[in-house]
Parts: structure tokens; sequence; C-alpha cells
């Protein structure tokens, strides 16, 4: 079978493009992209489907890189087939960003082609790689480190993006454009073994075929099976987000013995795919995911990990939490209150201030409203918590210091400074939501009650 028809079948079996579909082919001008062009035209004419190219300019090899847009435009224009061309900065966009010039390319190759596909109705991108960049890649992957996540087969479509040439060998691709005649340009940074892989691709592949020729098949095959038991793990991964993860004001929550139960390659997926939801520039690597596993096992009931991006892990008691809200400033003024409403903006919540007559259906106990005897309360304020502070909680006999009490409800550490609590002169009457103090209660022998009534803003 030739190679045409090779990739004829693998377009139907996969349902890559079908008819009436516009295709949008990234060309380098190099001969896996441009031998992909030719086979794809070969195939509209059987499949009827409309073709267009996009090509990227990096600017990193000088007159080079100008050949090279010149050859795609030519190419373009000799077929009759709309182009989209682009100039980028790679050098600022890598340095910008701090990543590689190749992560800084492959960044605005794929920005470009996505913005072009939505402004001119592309439903599909067609990318060129081969079977031999998949198993470059894997190889790359153990030789920097990574997880089973990690190792899995280049998908052949991922949304619009199609990869026709997925499972063909570059010797192929070669074969084809030999004889059919095939120009293109060459890229001479491919033979610069300084790069890591063409070092991969001229050095190491060659000595492994020596030991075993189909060393490439074997990679492949292998490939394949451990994207196989990938499928496994992000199935258990995706049933126990829809099931366990709670979206709560721009936060996510989990259960930690939930957490905790799971398999850790299942969790992996869970937390990496959690951050990666809130903040899509973040990559989560292994040691990410191994400082957030910690603060789980460990018996402290409130940790956090800060992780890049802004992004935080906490654990609260049973409850872990993934934010990249930023933290309030604490506040620590000496809020006085006045009878009437009172705005309380730092803590986002009104205050409400009333003297009343004592009533038989009085409601003493509500996490937002609260009664006071009136004559034993003096001039009222709103602080924040201090070290230190203690009060004597409705229904008990002594003393607590405000930090056990804190402790008891399982309010994480980080958040007890915003709780506003409600003074008289030097005492704690209110932690508002929470409890009055003993000593202010209402009785049997209250004259007069003070209503304070609390509500957000």
């Amino acid at each position: 079978m030739d190679l045409a028809g090779k990739i004829k079948k693998i377009i139907t079996k996969a349902n890559l493009i079908e008819e009436g579909d516009s295709v949008l082919l990234g060309a380098s001008g190099g001969i896996d992209s441009t031998v992909l062009l030719y086979v794809l035209l070969n195939i509209s004419r059987q499949t009827p489907f409309s073709l267009g190219l996009a090509h990227v300019n990096h600017r990193l090899r000088g007159s080079e890189s100008q050949r090279d847009e010149n050859f795609v435009k030519d190419l373009a224009r000799r077929l009759s087939l709309p182009l989209h061309a682009k100039k980028v900065n790679v050098k600022e966009r890598a340095s910008a960003s701090g990543i590689s010039l190749q992560h800084a390319g492959r960044e605005l190759r794929y920005a470009f082609f996505s913005d072009i596909a939505k402004k001119h109705n592309y439903n599909k991108i067609a990318i060129a790689h081969t079977l031999d960049d998949q198993v470059e890649t894997f190889l790359l992957r153990i030789i920097k480190g990574t997880g089973i996540r990690g190792l899995s087969s280049i998908p052949v479509r991922r949304g619009p993006i199609i990869r026709p040439f997925l499972f063909t060998y570059k010797s192929e691709i070669e074969e084809y454009a030999r004889q059919n005649e095939v120009s293109f340009v060459a890229d001479s940074s491919n033979e610069k073994v300084v790069y890591e892989r063409n070092f991969l691709r001229r050095e190491i592949i060659p000595v492994m075929e020596k030991l075993n020729p189909a060393v490439k098949e074997k990679i492949f095959s292998l490939l394949q099976d451990i994207t196989a038991i990938n499928l496994i793990f992000d199935k258990r991964s995706k049933t126990f987000l829809l099931q366990e993860k709670q979206e709560r004001g721009g936060e996510s929550h989990f259960n930690v013995p939930a957490l905790a139960n799971i398999d850790e390659e299942t969790r992996f997926r869970i937390l990496s795919d959690t951050l990666a939801s809130i903040e899509p520039r973040f990559i989560p690597l292994r040691q990410h995911i191994l400082s957030i596993e910690k603060i789980i096992k460990a018996k402290k009931p409130n940790l956090t990990v800060i992780l890049p991006y802004g992004l935080k892990a906490k654990k609260a008691y049973t409850t872990l939490i993934f934010t990249k809200r930023p933290l309030r400033p604490p506040v620590t003024d000496q809020i006085p209150l006045a009878a009437g409403k009172n705005i309380l903006e730092p803590f986002n919540i009104s205050l409400t201030v009333r003297a009343q007559k004592r009533l038989s259906a009085v409601k003493l106990h509500d996490h937002d409203v609260a009664f006071f005897d009136r004559q034993k309360t003096g001039a009222l304020s709103v602080r924040t918590f201090r070290a230190g502070d203690r009060f004597f909680p409705l229904g008990m006999k002594n003393y607590v210091k405000l930090k056990d009490f804190f402790i008891s409800r399982k309010i994480p550490k980080e958040e007890r400074r915003f709780i506003p609590l409600l003074t008289s002169g030097n005492d704690i009457i209110w932690v508002i939501g929470h409890r009055i103090d003993e000593r202010y209660k209402v009785t049997e022998a209250t004259r007069e009650i003070l209503k304070v009534a609390a509500s957000p803003l």
C-alpha cells in the first residue's frame, strides 16, 4: 500500500477528516509537513474537503527562516491554496516566560493555528507529527524524568488537532518524497547535535537499533500499552472528581480521608487536573504533587503548600482546599459601633444594633443574631483575634482560650484572624457567627435586651 492509501485508511478509521471539512495544515516547509500536504491533496480528490496552510516564522535562523517562509508562500501560490503566515519573537516569549525556545515556539505556533482556525472557520488543524517523533518524545521524557502519565503516546486526535502521520515512519515519508520528487526545505538546526532531540535521533537511537533493529516498533508497542493503562487511571480520576470535588466560591474542596484512600497514581491525576483547571498555565511537576501529598498524610490539622502562579493548597482539618484567591489583609483596627446599622466593609458585613424590651418569643440562639443583657454591656466595638484572647462561651462554666475555641470548631488557622469579634470594653461578648459570652446572655432578671444582627453586604 502506498503512503496516501495508508494515511487514507488511518483518517477513515480514526475519523480524522470527513467530507466537507475545512482543514488547516501547519506548514513549516520541511519534508514532513510538505509530504503531508501532497498526501492530503491526493485524499481530498476522493473525500472532498478544503485545505489551507499556516506558517509561523520563528525568526531563529536568520535568512534561513525567511527562506522557509518564502518557500511556503510559493508552494501555496502554485497550489492555489490560502496561506496564513506570521512572524513571532520566540526569544522574547521564552525570556519573559522563563521557558525553553522549543517550548516558547510551540506555544506561539499552536496559539496562532488556533486563532486562524477560529477566524477562518477551519474545523481541523493538521500537524505532521510522525511515529519517529513519538519514539523520540518517549525517550526524552524517560531521560528527563516523568511519571506514567507523561509516557502516554501523542494522541492522533485531540479536539480540532489531528495527526495523520502519527503511525508513519520518517523513512516512509522520505521514500514518498523521493518517488514523487517532492521539493522541501531543510532546517539546518536539525543537523546540530547540541539540541537534545537531534542528539537522540542521530547518536542514541542508531546505537539502540544496533542492539535491536526493531527498537522503534518495540517502543511504539510499549507506548500503546502504557496509554491503555493511563486510560484506566484517567477514568478513575474523572469519576472521583465528579463524585467528590466541590466548588465553593472559586475554590476546589476535597475530603482528605477520601483522597488518602485512593491509589497514588489516581490521586496524582486528581491533584494535577484540579490545579490545571484553576490555572491552565501551571504545569504540575512530581515535586509539587508530593508536597501536597505530605500535607494530606500529615497529622497536623492546618497546613499549606504555596505553588507557582499564586496557587495554594491548604488542609483545614478534613478538607483539602485549592485556591488562587489572594489572602485579604488582616483587619487590625478596632471599629466602634453605634446604635442602628453599622457598615463594616473590612469584614464585608453590616451589624444592626437595637435595644428592645424583653419578649417572651425572642430567639436567643442564632448564628447571625445575638441577644444580650443591655445593662451588662458598655461601649461596643468590633475587632479580630489577638494572641491570648479568651472568653466565656455560652453554656460553659470556665474561660476558654479563643485559639482553643477555634480549634474545637475546626476553623482553619488562616481564617481565624478574619472572624469579627464583638467586644464590650475589654470583653469578647460574641464570636460573630459562632457563640456569645455566657456572662452577657439574657436571663430572667434581664430588663432590657440588646439585639445585634449581622448580615452580609
